[in-house]
């Protein structure tokens, strides 16, 4: 018989098996994830929302169950500027559960999502006990010291078109015949979002790439895809 008991062991379960697979809490035995998926929280947001503003206080990090999300940067001049899209399994917001700063960045979804979400007094209980989550978070911070990094070199080191380069092929997968696939394609909207330029820059880039038969669209009527079809050059 199904019960409300037997509803809430599932989405423990379902907790766990989100929490077994984020670098945060990896090394955690099925004990100790029982522990910190108990004390989570559930948050079902609709799209386009901006479900974390810069700036903001901070008390609590979020883990995807389902969705997609943006995590923007504003500059001074109020240009905005995107630096990673998250999904299914990636997490955000950790910083405040270590630090009581304001949030470092924006956080919009892109479609309707649910969060896991771990509040700070809690995970600063569990730290107090299991060095092992500590372990994690270091290990976890370390990674993200080095993504940034390699994204400030590309600022500094890359032009505009070498740095839209770059995200094709970051953004790209290979099939089985060998070909780099982008599957669900940004908007140039997007794309000079995540470079820092304007959308008119990119889209003379990307069409002239399109013309090139560099790339090929593939318009379908559940979904859209680009493919890489030969090397791009060094050079616009």
């Amino acid at each position: 018989m199904y019960t409300p008991r037997n509803r809430k062991q599932i989405n423990v379960m379902e907790t766990i098996d989100l929490l077994k697979s984020n670098e945060l809490f990896s090394n955690l035995g099925d004990a100790e994830l029982k522990i910190v998926a108990e004390l989570t929280k559930v948050r079902t947001i609709p799209r386009n929302t901006l479900l974390i503003n810069e700036g903001d206080a901070s008390d609590a990090m979020y883990l995807i169950k389902e969705g997609k999300v943006d995590v923007i940067v504003t500059n001074e001049n109020g240009e905005q500027f995107v630096l990673s899209t998250l999904k299914q399994g990636d997490n955000f917001g950790e910083l405040s559960l270590l630090d009581d700063h304001p949030r470092s960045a924006s956080i919009i979804t892109l479609e309707k999502s649910v969060f896991i979400v771990l509040h700070k007094a809690d995970f600063l209980r569990l730290i107090e006990h299991n060095h092992m989550i500590v372990k994690g978070v270091i290990s976890y911070l370390c990674q993200r010291i080095r993504f940034i990094t390699s994204i400030a070199q590309s600022m500094a080191l890359l032009d505009v078109y070498g740095r839209l380069c770059k995200l094709l092929h970051d953004l790209s997968k290979r099939d089985e015949t060998g070909k780099c696939i982008i599957e669900s394609p940004l908007t140039k909207q997007a794309m000079a979002l995540r470079i820092g330029c304007s959308r008119e820059h990119v889209s003379r880039i990307y069409n002239g790439l399109v013309k090139g038969g560099y790339i090929i669209e593939e318009k379908e009527k559940d979904k859209d895809r680009v493919i890489i079809d030969k090397k791009l050059p060094p050079a616009w």
